[in-house]
């Protein structure tokens, strides 16, 4: 878990100048893909309140923050929740990756904007506004995210697969 941890926070400092393109969902939700629903919580909860507590830009307001750390919690189950399934097809599988990726994004996208509108303003003028001012950050955040989910994460999957670094729970039921 501690390796997942660091790996996320790392890959979030290398990646801070480059705006919604990341890999600490990816890596959380790999995380629990390969340990399992309750250490994916825990790399997920870990790793955002690290990164956000850490953050050379600055720590992120009580309800961001509460949003942020809810959001990759659930990267992190949602990773242990398919890890625990048997692949149908390769189809499926990379299907099954891609929406993982996009709603994951989606739920963070939301719930962030959410708690930014409450922590400043609430009214639905100012959610509706929040929501269209940042719809270019997050089609790109959702779009970078659901490319990566198909592409990297299936690959780092293989190469853990092989490794025998992972639970024989893990291997019977992706061989992959």
């Amino acid at each position: 878990m501690g390796i997942f941890i660091a790996l996320g926070i790392s890959l979030g400092l290398a990646l801070i100048s480059i705006p919604n393109v990341e890999l600490v969902t990816a890596t959380i939700f790999i995380g629990g893909y390969l340990l399992g629903v309750w250490e994916g919580f825990l790399i997920g909860l870990l790793t955002e309140a690290l990164y956000s507590l850490l953050n050379p830009l600055g720590m992120a307001a009580p309800p961001l923050f509460i949003a942020q750390v809810f959001s990759m919690s659930l990267a992190g189950c949602m990773g242990g929740l398919l890890g625990r399934q048997k692949i149908q097809t390769r189809v499926v599988y990379y299907l099954e990756l891609g929406m993982a990726g996009f709603f994951l994004t989606l739920i963070f996208a939301v719930l962030t904007t959410l708690s930014f509108v409450l922590l400043v303003d609430f009214s639905l003028k100012n959610l509706a506004g929040s929501f269209v001012f940042g719809l270019g950050f997050y089609l790109l955040h959702i779009l970078s995210n659901t490319v990566i989910f198909l592409t990297v994460v299936p690959i780092l999957l293989r190469v853990a697969a092989r490794s025998g670094w992972f639970s024989s729970f893990f291997l019977e039921k992706n061989p992959i």
